[in-house]
């Protein structure tokens, strides 16, 4: 059984709007070219269309798009705005400006991505998807400002709207991780448990075992070295069992610090000396990063 990675909120976002200008070498639509990684012709295919349609909404969106996945932030955000000058409907003006306030926070402007994001919000109201992506932009945004009760508060009104057990799981386990970074590992533990059930729900085994692994982190800074042992084994086996090897290694990495707490020196040694085993095995840095 294979884990499936949780998706970025700009690869969902973008899942909601089929861009299909074409292009005329090889007749691949933006959407293929930038699955693809193939960023640049899709900027080249986009600023062909709008010489001769300059009021093509689509091109101009697609053009955001590869820039936003350059990092080209500057023409990213001038591409989103030409796109909501352009747009002809509530869903096109919603795209737009969504993707305006994430190009903004990707650069590490989260004041001015909240400032848009809240003064559309209004406008969207009565679309519950667009109203819940909005939710979920504000949410990211305050956690830049480290506003994470407020973060929390918008991941969960963004969980009331949600549509199925993915999304509800998804703003759950974003608002437990917003409570974790205020400390408050009451209330994370909380809607960590939560999110992990709606995850086995969906059957997508990776996010079920990246947030148990999680909630037992959550476990372990709050004090509750019972249930931090009982979850990581759980997770431990499940990852053996599936071969999951990155969240193995990531739950060993805290049952070494668990053990630690507990004096086991030795078995904090061990788990310690598999994880970093599989991490270089596996080529996963961040995690050993993480656990330094």
């Amino acid at each position: 059984m294979k884990y499936k990675l949780q998706n970025t909120l700009i690869l969902s976002i973008t899942l909601l709007f089929s861009n299909t200008i074409l292009s005329k070498e090889n007749s691949k639509s933006c959407d293929d070219l930038l699955s693809d990684g193939q960023y640049q012709e899709a900027i080249n295919q986009a600023n062909n269309v709008l010489k001769t349609k300059k009021n093509d909404y689509k091109a101009a969106f697609c053009l955001g798009q590869a820039n936003l996945r350059l990092n080209h932030y500057d023409e990213a955000f001038t591409d989103f705005k030409l796109a909501d000058q352009l747009a002809k409907n509530e869903v096109d003006h919603a795209m737009a400006n969504l993707l305006e306030a994430i190009t903004l926070r990707e650069a590490k402007r989260p004041d001015d991505a909240l400032q848009i994001i809240k003064s559309k919000l209004p406008g969207i109201e009565a679309n519950k998807t667009f109203k819940r992506l909005f939710l979920i932009e504000i949410g990211e945004a305050y956690l830049l400002t480290n506003k994470f009760d407020d973060a929390a508060a918008a991941f969960l009104e963004a969980y009331s709207l949600a549509a199925n057990d993915d999304e509800r799981a998804n703003n759950l386990n974003r608002a437990a991780y917003a409570y974790s970074l205020s400390k408050n590992y009451s209330k994370a533990i909380e809607y960590q448990l939560k999110a992990n059930l709606a995850y086995e729900r969906t059957g997508l085994l990776g996010e079920y075992a990246e947030s148990g692994i999680n909630l037992a982190e959550y476990y372990l800074e709050f004090g509750d070295l019972a249930s931090t042992e009982r979850t990581l084994l759980k997770f431990e086996k499940l990852s053996r069992e599936n071969g999951g090897m990155y969240f193995l290694a990531k739950a060993l990495y805290i049952e070494s610090k668990l053990y630690r707490r507990k004096l086991n020196l030795e078995l904090s040694k061990t788990k310690l000396d598999e994880a970093n085993k599989i991490a270089n095995d596996i080529g996963a840095e961040d995690l050993k990063t993480l656990f330094k």
